[in-house]
């Protein structure tokens, strides 16, 4: 696949204050200032972009970003879908490879196991990479027909089109003319004029806007956890990882914890796309969110499948989420 060309949007100069510089540290990757309950569904958590837990700010968002007022759309599609990419009736454009990938492989035994993050890592990288608009899909809500409700359908392939996002004029409202942010650059730092960065930095934390700067990975890969790599395919002395309970070839393995035979959302896995199991983005993290202790319960923490070491609720922005114990989500894998 040939690489996305990130398109530049014209800068918008916003008129607001900076009230205060302060930076703060997430617990645990979470969002402690958010009003989103993060119980229940996506629809109450920072994955709805129709800002639908947050009213007051839902038509301040529309400076740079379609309000499809549906909240599946800005990533799935019923009909006509992303045929670039293995993902479930997938609607957003995708960043197909452009990325710098961990480098250091003889330091943890990664010799000959490195690849190119794969579809489980590719879909959340469309908007955590910082190089694709968070509302860029390839069909607008509307069974895959242009905002107009005509015959003509954008397409199952595509890159990221800024004129066809402008045509946008449904029922959230009419969408930004030529600006359509990205997340932003990495942790927030370098060009974040058409970016969700140049208010989710840090800097506007005084004055309550959330700081999701730890949510922008860029495309440089080396200081996140390792994607796209095998998995071993033996165990024992020596190995330092534990072995998976399910092993379905061409699929994906997976810790099947209640032993019923099904990857459950709270369960860690491992995908296969044709060279064996690989470590993802979606092995660790489930974007829809896991509930902590059952149904009704908080989410675990940056949308874990297993919450990786809150074990105190006195934390700001952890209140009601159960803990599986510290570090339970990398002993999963990880045998020490």
């Amino acid at each position: 696949m040939q690489g996305l060309t990130t398109k530049k949007t014209n800068k918008l100069i916003l008129g607001v204050g900076l009230l205060g510089l302060s930076s703060v540290t997430l617990a645990d990757g979470w969002d402690p200032t958010s009003v989103a309950t993060t119980i229940n569904s996506i629809v109450n958590t920072r994955h709805n972009l129709t800002i639908s837990f947050s009213p007051d700010k839902r038509a301040f968002m529309n400076i740079g970003r379609n309000d499809y007022n549906d909240v599946c759309v800005y990533c799935h599609t019923p009909h006509g879908a992303n045929k670039q990419i293995q993902a479930p009736l997938w609607n957003r454009t995708v960043n197909p490879g452009t990325y710098t990938i961990y480098d250091k492989e003889t330091t943890i035994g990664l010799e000959g196991r490195m690849s190119l993050p794969g579809p489980s890592s590719l879909t959340c990288l469309s908007c955590h990479d910082g190089t694709i608009a968070i509302d860029s899909v390839l069909n607008m809500p509307g069974s895959g027909m242009n905002p107009q409700n005509g015959s003509i359908s954008n397409a199952e392939v595509g890159f990221s089109n800024q004129a066809f996002l402008n045509t946008w004029s449904g029922a959230g409202g009419a969408g930004p003319s030529g600006v359509h942010f990205t997340l932003g650059p990495e942790l927030g730092q370098g060009d974040k004029s058409s970016a969700c960065a140049f208010c989710h930095d840090g800097s506007l934390l005084a004055s309550g806007v959330p700081d999701y700067s730890v949510f922008m990975l860029g495309e440089d890969l080396r200081n996140d956890h390792v994607i796209g790599v095998r998995f071993p395919t033996t165990f024992g002395p020596g190995i330092d990882f534990n072995e998976p309970d399910v092993v379905i070839p061409g699929k994906w393995a997976f810790y099947d914890t209640n032993a019923n035979g099904y990857a459950e959302k709270n369960e860690v896995r491992l995908y296969d796309t044709g060279d064996g199991p690989e470590v993802e983005c979606a092995s660790c993290h489930d974007p829809h969110g896991i509930p902590s202790n059952g149904v009704g319960t908080r989410f675990n923490p940056s949308f874990l499948r297993v919450n990786n070491g809150i074990t105190d609720t006195s934390t700001l922005g952890t209140a009601g989420i159960t803990s599986n114990g510290p570090s339970a989500l990398c002993l999963t894998c990880h045998a020490k």
